[in-house]
């Protein structure tokens, strides 16, 4: 598989339109609680590096999700208060939405099933301490 970025316009901008929905549904991640918010960029950065360099270099060096993809492509894991709150979140806008909707039980059921999935899935992933030392820059600054 060439990982190569792309010389052709248009698989370019299809690249960069796939980064920047990946951006997109990120942001949202960070909002909504069942989306995933890092994989989202992962696959946000690899879209830019084989769409655009730029802005693939632009992702890497943003002070809001440039320490995550820095610390994922260096230690594979992510920081122990971002896993905390990231659970911290997840649980309490799921439990508040149960609580205040009018959803019939089955579906209730449903959607404690997968965000128990998604609990799982956050508290499985590799914990960095929170004072492990700031992973390298992957794009020079």
């Amino acid at each position: 598989m060439d990982l190569r970025p792309v010389t052709d316009p248009v698989r370019s901008f299809l690249y960069c339109a796939g980064g920047w929905a990946c951006v997109g549904l990120a942001v949202l991640g960070s909002i909504l609680p069942l989306l995933p918010t890092t994989p989202f960029l992962l696959l946000a950065s690899w879209c830019f590096y084989r769409g655009s360099p730029r802005i693939h270099a632009w992702l890497h060096r943003s002070p809001v999700f440039g320490p995550t993809l820095d610390d994922w492509h260096h230690y594979r894991g992510i920081r122990r208060g971002m896993k905390r709150r990231a659970i911290a979140m997840v649980t309490g806008v799921v439990a508040l939405s149960l609580l205040l909707n009018s959803l019939p039980g089955w579906l209730r059921w449903a959607a404690f099933a997968l965000v128990a999935i998604g609990l799982y899935t956050i508290w499985s992933l590799p914990t960095l301490p929170d004072d492990a030392p700031p992973a390298p820059r992957t794009v020079a600054e």
